[in-house]
């Protein structure tokens, strides 16, 4: 896993809110993806291991810095959010259609340029 990714995925648990049981754990998924690191990281060897475990630091170092700043912080948490799976559908999905539309984005509105632009 990417050093950065994985620094960040760090940050994220470290930060999510701690609750009494590990089911309304929130970031279940994330601690999952860290043991998965953790996992591959003990086939390494120990050359391969230091010079994971330097990148790993540095790069935590980086993200902990970009998350002092709240607007870097939700787009690193958004990041995070984005690789966790989709959650499973209950049932079939209803897709309603325009009936008037012609063709597929007929019914979209079009944004055109100025008229200096022509």
């Amino acid at each position: 896993m990417d050093p950065v990714r994985e620094a960040n995925l760090a940050a994220y648990v470290a930060s999510a809110p701690k609750t009494g049981s590990s089911s309304t754990f929130t970031a279940n998924f994330e601690k999952k993806q860290l043991a998965e690191a953790r996992r591959k990281r003990s086939t390494m060897t120990v050359m391969e291991r230091m010079e994971a475990d330097a990148e790993t630091k540095q790069a935590l170092a980086h993200v902990k810095d970009m998350r002092q700043n709240t607007e870097n912080r939700k787009a690193l948490d958004r990041m995070v959010e984005g690789m966790r799976p989709a959650p499973e559908q209950k049932g079939p999905k209803i897709v309603s259609h325009n009936g008037k539309a012609l063709q597929e984005g007929h019914d979209r509105k079009l944004n055109w340029a100025p008229l200096e632009c022509y």
